[in-house]
């Protein structure tokens, strides 16, 4: 039986684009634009916010995940394992 190895990932830039996305930048390098719409029209009180664009591009990293000043997160693992890469910004280790 094999193993799998699991990596946590974390993103080390992230950049609000148009339309309620993020462009994410992973610690591997590969690239992955993850479309928040869907996850904004969830009820609650930590996403309201987040359904204003002024608001939405306040998004930093908090220990590698994205992350808004009413403490909302996303986890990085989510985003990598979920979404299909843009780009890898350099090869990957062989």
């Amino acid at each position: 039986m094999s193993k799998l190895k699991w990596e946590l990932r974390k993103v080390k830039k992230v950049v609000p684009a148009a339309n309620f996305e993020l462009i994410c930048t992973f610690d591997n390098d590969v690239v992955k634009q993850f479309d928040f719409k869907p996850l904004s029209k969830k009820s609650g009180p930590m996403l309201e916010p987040l359904r204003k664009i002024a608001y939405f591009k306040k998004v930093f990293l908090e220990m590698g995940a994205p992350t808004w000043p009413n403490g909302f997160d996303i986890c990085a693992d989510l985003i990598f394992l979920e979404v299909k890469d843009l780009k890898r910004t350099r090869r990957p280790a062989a």
